[in-house]
């Protein structure tokens, strides 16, 4: 006799493989963070990651301003231009900025979008 439970666990275990190993597939995937109004004027800070690239931007009165990526993993983001340093703690969802000798800390609004 057969029963139809053993073709119908392998899928079930099939489809949550697949599901939890998607991360290894992403090609492309950008975090954005919306500012609210600030004393800094940065209203927005991009990051982009690709298999090969990773690079980050923000946006102020000044235009677009180029960053640089020292950290980057699940818990937190360290950018840097110049003297500006940026700490996003994607744990907590808080964004603080240290200027020279100043600590400043955002209020700004997660996106995140992974292709």
């Amino acid at each position: 006799m057969i029963t139809y439970d053993m073709p119908l666990k392998f899928f079930f275990v099939f489809i949550i493989f697949f599901l939890t190993s998607c991360e290894n597939f992403k090609r492309f995937g950008q975090e954005k963070y919306t500012c609210a109004q600030n004393k800094l004027s940065i209203y927005q800070i991009d990051i982009i990651k690709t298999n090969s690239v990773e690079k980050a931007y923000m946006i102020t009165d000044q235009g677009e301003v180029s960053l640089q990526v020292n950290i980057s993993n699940k818990d937190e983001i360290l950018l840097t231009n110049g003297n500006l340093s940026i700490n996003i703690n994607k744990q907590m969802n808080e964004v603080s900025v240290s200027d020279e000798n100043k600590i400043h800390f955002l209020k700004c609004k997660n996106e995140t979008f992974n292709m």
